[in-house]
């Protein structure tokens, strides 16, 4: 059977092997950050635990921002309908944020500034030199749109977020640490990285894989600027923050379900209901922080958003990257594999419902990080399949 890729194509500058190796050392560290918080879930009973310090950044910088990051390289150049000035560049990004990561952990692990501050700035030079790539592909930029923009926030906050990380080791070793500060960097990092880029590349994506039309993204506008004042208003302890972001959130769920409402393809597959699944645990993590729960808003925010939306957007990613490069030059020559044959969807949905329900149980069942962690196996699994195809 001869299959046929979507209307997204990558630019052929950008090699295969880039984002894919960005996704591969993502996909390791969740497993290896699941893995410490189902042998050590006594962690969650101190903020500043460090199997907990290792694990969120392990969930956060090293599969959110390693999947961002790799995503971004093939999709901007869409977005932007301008090629990437330097696509090269993403190798040393690679490197240097491969790298810096595992040091930044293991200094965690064993107590050690000295590492946490070399791998973290081995990180954040390699998000600086990622963010200037980015900063020259936008002055190129042919057309801008409300993704555009959100992108573009997103690289800002991908290299704020570490800065301020970096800021607060460097107080606390220097004797003027302020642990109020420290909600500036989870803030620039969850907010300003995880939601706007979700619900960003979440606008572009979702109408592109349900092949939804005549959505327009002035909504998406409005959300942008909600988003980041309420990052403000509650980096600066304004009460209103809470409800701006709110506000962001609600808006951002009617956005999909105009995108929904308007779709050609009636079926939903397994990466956009993991999208929807996402959405419903950014909505219950709010309405745990709102309730004065901050530690199930963080398990769901990272456990159920994060997790759910980021595997799915991977089983929509990576069979389009590997299909193009390696089949759509064959097409009409011989048969190639049809697109959607290439994952596992019985695998990717399991691997689903075991993150879902372990991250729906986490803050009240210890043992549900291992359910979790099946399921971060099985969606390795389901990527690895589509690789081997």
């Amino acid at each position: 059977m001869t299959g046929r890729a979507p209307s997204l194509t990558p630019t052929p500058a950008v090699p295969l092997s880039l984002p894919l190796g960005f996704f591969a050392a993502g996909t390791a560290f969740l497993l290896w950050g699941l893995l410490l918080l189902a042998i050590h879930p006594e962690a969650l009973q101190a903020a500043r635990h460090p199997v907990l310090l290792a694990a969120s950044h392990l969930l956060f910088l090293g599969f959110g921002v390693g999947v961002l990051v790799g995503a971004m390289h093939p999709l901007v150049p869409v977005v932007l309908e301008s090629p990437l000035p330097r696509p090269a560049l993403g190798y040393p990004t690679l490197a240097l944020w491969g790298a810096g990561l595992p040091l930044q952990v293991w200094g965690f692990l064993q107590a050690e500034p000295r590492w946490i501050a070399l791998g973290g700035g081995l990180v954040l030079l390699g998000l600086l030199l990622f963010a200037s790539h980015m900063a020259l592909a936008f002055r190129r930029a042919s057309r801008w749109s409300p993704v555009a923009t959100a992108l573009a926030w997103v690289s800002f906050y991908l290299v704020l977020t570490p800065l301020l990380g970096m800021l607060q080791a460097l107080t606390l070793r220097m004797g003027f640490y302020n642990p109020e500060r420290l909600s500036w960097h989870v803030l620039a990092g969850l907010v300003g990285v995880f939601v706007l880029s979700i619900l960003g590349v979440g606008h572009k994506l979702v109408s592109m894989f349900t092949l939804s039309h005549g959505v327009d993204e002035s909504l998406l506008g409005l959300l942008l600027w909600l988003l980041n004042l309420g990052l403000l208003g509650l980096a600066l302890k304004q009460p209103m923050g809470l409800g701006l972001l709110a506000v962001g959130v609600g808006l951002a769920c009617y956005d999909t379900f105009r995108i929904l409402r308007h779709r050609v393809k009636r079926a939903l597959d397994v990466g956009v209901r993991h999208y929807l699944a996402g959405l419903a645990f950014l909505v219950l993590a709010l309405l745990a922080l709102l309730a004065g729960q901050a530690l199930w808003a963080g398990l769901w925010f990272g456990l159920g958003f994060l997790t759910l939306i980021v595997s799915g957007m991977l089983y929509k990613i990576v069979p389009f990257l590997v299909w193009t490069y390696r089949y759509a030059p064959r097409v009409g020559l011989e048969t190639v594999p049809a697109l959607k044959a290439m994952l596992p969807e019985q695998a990717a949905g399991w691997a689903g419902m075991l993150l879902g329900l372990g991250a729906l149980l986490a803050p009240f069942w210890p043992p549900a990080f291992w359910l979790c962690l099946a399921g971060g196996l099985l969606c390795a699994y389901a990527l690895e399949e589509v690789l081997r195809s």
